[in-house]
């Protein structure tokens, strides 16, 4: 695994340290770029770590839905749901998949701050997946091929 600055590597590290005492019940890995990703029902989310100015952030991202049918009334739905999210937000990338995320600073973070994004972004995705692929179609993580 390589390390762009010294503030990735070292938050990296603080966030490795706090991953079995957080997440004891939920099954987790490292990644191959410097992160950890982890499932809870039909939910995939993965804690990156990126370089930031002279800091680094921690990104916590779930790809929701893949394939769905982008209708206009889903795209409303999402906007509508992103105006009550306490943590995180729905966004759409190139290639169509539905996407929900939160992105914290790495030097400011704490176990707390870590655990409840990681946990609001898990259950947002493991609550929307269903709902979406019912209404508009797709795939969630548990049902995409590895």
């Amino acid at each position: 695994m390589e390390f762009q600055t010294q503030a990735q590597q070292e938050c990296h590290t603080k966030v490795a340290s706090w991953m079995d005492e957080l997440f004891e019940d939920i099954p987790w890995e490292k990644l191959d770029e410097p992160g950890f990703g982890l499932f809870m029902g039909s939910a995939w989310v993965e804690v990156r770590v990126f370089p930031w100015q002279e800091d680094s952030v921690i990104n916590i991202r779930s790809t929701v839905v893949s394939g769905a049918n982008m209708a206009a009334d889903l795209q409303s739905h999402l906007l509508r749901e992103n105006a009550e999210m306490r943590f995180g937000a729905f966004s759409v990338n190139d290639a169509g998949d539905i996407l929900f995320e939160h992105t914290i600073v790495g030097s400011t973070c704490d176990p707390n701050e870590l655990e409840a994004s990681v946990q609001a972004v898990l259950a947002a995705a493991d609550n929307y997946d269903d709902q979406i692929v019912q209404r508009w179609g797709g795939e969630r993580a548990l049902d995409r091929p590895v």
